[in-house]
């Protein structure tokens, strides 16, 4: 546990040391530039609007308009790709009179799916206001529906919760549970009752799992929908993001890999128990399932903040894949735990040995998977941030140190289980304590309390990750970091 708070000091140390720039984290499709530029005066008409954005956009989805100062439109209404997905354009009507002009725009990321808005003005002839051309607003456009941010960070935490708790029900009882079996005696592990109560919770963890799943990608499709096309029931705006939108792309390797985790668990989840009462999980169809279940984190990262990047993409996608798969060792060992035990130690004769085998079986799982964890949370935390004083510059931030605080307690919840709770076990074991004694059930009852207060925090922390998701540290002085609204405010860092 000392080696995880040194790694953690190290790290926020280097970030402090290195981070003093500032830096803008780029997330979502967010303005670059344009051309015209945003508060430029130009001698004459142009032909068209270009905007440049940090992401490709869906261009059936996004939509430029050009106004007056009178809020009629100007342009031609052909929202359309001018050089390559990153950069769409509108033309506009020929010889535009001498004026301010507000240029409206909605943008819905191809990468990794939300959808920004913003505005900015430009004139033709010596501008007509003064500096900024801060003229009145023309008449605002008509809003366009979206899903509330709450239900599209709801149905994400869903989602991560649900991932995790299909990888530790792949892992726990193929890497940690045998190290508390094989503490019990030959006849009384293959007697039954201990394989055929575990087998269930994990059988019965991996089929809610997976149905969780499968409900969060179909509600992830249908938010979707709805924040592309303005519409909360459209059947032709579904049909339109699943068949020609990258996420749906992405959303049909999900479904594939749904459909072979439940096929594959129709085959692996009848022979567990035996396989639980040998204390051995090498078999083919667990294995595939457990590939299954590692290949869901991968559809999460290749519609991520980490997919936005257009340089070294795939490293930045595999970080952001061992994060997730890490926690989700983590966090799915940690239910596990939290589900087994109390209904194994009644069963099992000698409960202190059992607790004194799997408590540090699940620490080393756990110590490996938070290393992970943290060092490719500070890889992207550096990416995106450049630093840890940049932290404090935007809601993101905000959220990201959020997180990061709540693995403190996490920890120390970890610390005391290794540090404390397993030497008493073998104290126990040593001095051939009775398993029905007093003091015995006490310590149970604290590891079992402890494990608890850790599946609360992490349940806390994957619902902040969700909001992070929903959340984007825009470039300075354009964009909304919205999830489907419109705006035509500028949204600044604070």
């Amino acid at each position: 546990m000392m080696r995880w708070v040194g790694l953690v000091v190290a790290i926020a140390v280097v970030g402090v040391a290195f981070g003093a720039n500032s830096s803008d984290a780029h997330a979502h499709a967010q303005y670059i530039r344009s051309q015209p530029e945003q508060n430029s005066a130009i001698a004459q008409s142009p032909i068209e609007v270009l905007i440049w954005f940090t992401e490709s956009v869906e261009i059936q989805f996004s939509e430029i308009q050009v106004v007056d100062a009178t809020g009629a439109r100007q342009d031609n209404n052909d929202t359309h790709l001018h050089y390559d997905p990153t950069n769409p354009g509108v033309t506009l009507k020929p010889n535009l009179l001498q004026g301010t002009y507000t240029v409206i725009w909605r943008a819905l990321s191809a990468v990794d799916g939300h959808r920004t808005a913003g505005t900015f003005a430009f004139s033709v002839g010596p501008p007509t206001v003064g500096p900024g051309l801060q003229s009145a607003p023309p008449p605002p456009p008509a809003r366009i529906s979206a899903p509330p941010r709450w239900l599209s960070a709801g149905n994400r935490w869903l989602g991560f919760t649900a991932m995790a708790a299909f990888i530790g029900a792949i892992v726990f009882p193929a890497v940690v549970l045998p190290a508390g079996l094989r503490t019990m005696k030959a006849d009384e592990r293959t007697s039954g009752p201990i394989a055929r109560k575990a087998s269930r919770i994990v059988v019965g963890t991996i089929v809610v799992a997976l149905a969780v799943v499968s409900i969060s990608t179909a509600m992830s499709l249908w938010l979707q929908s709805w924040s592309a096309s303005g519409h909360t029931g459209s059947f032709q705006a579904i049909s339109d993001v699943w068949t020609d939108t990258r996420f749906g792309e992405i959303l049909t390797l999900r479904v594939s890999v749904i459909v072979g985790a439940i096929l594959l668990s129709g085959l692996a989840l009848p022979k567990l128990r035996s396989l639980l009462a040998r204390s051995e999980l090498v078999e083919p169809a667990w294995v595939a399932l457990g590939i299954c279940a590692f290949a869901l984190p991968l559809t999460t990262s290749l519609n991520s903040h980490a997919a936005a990047d257009r340089s070294e993409t795939q490293l930045r996608i595999a970080i952001d894949w061992l994060h997730l798969s890490a926690g989700g060792i983590w966090i799915g060992g940690l239910l596990q735990l939290t589900l087994l035990t109390p209904v194994l130690l009644p069963l099992i004769e000698r409960r202190a040995a059992f607790l004194a085998g799997l408590i540090p079986r699940f620490s080393q799982v756990a110590i490996g998977a938070v290393a992970v964890v943290v060092v490719t949370g500070a890889l992207q935390w550096w990416d995106r941030l450049h630093g840890i004083t940049n932290a404090f510059d935007s809601d993101y931030g905000y959220m990201l140190v959020a997180k990061v605080a709540l693995l403190l307690p996490l920890m120390g919840l970890a610390a005391y289980n290794l540090l404390i709770v397993r030497p008493r076990f073998l104290a126990f074991v040593v001095g051939g304590v009775r398993t029905v004694s007093a003091r015995v059930v006490t310590w149970e009852r604290r590891f079992r309390w402890a494990v608890a207060g850790e599946v609360t925090l992490v349940l806390v922390i994957l619902g902040v990750t969700a909001v992070l998701t929903e959340t984007s540290t825009p470039i300075s002085g354009t964009a909304a970091s919205t999830n489907g609204s419109v705006t035509t405010a500028v949204h600044r860092r604070r």
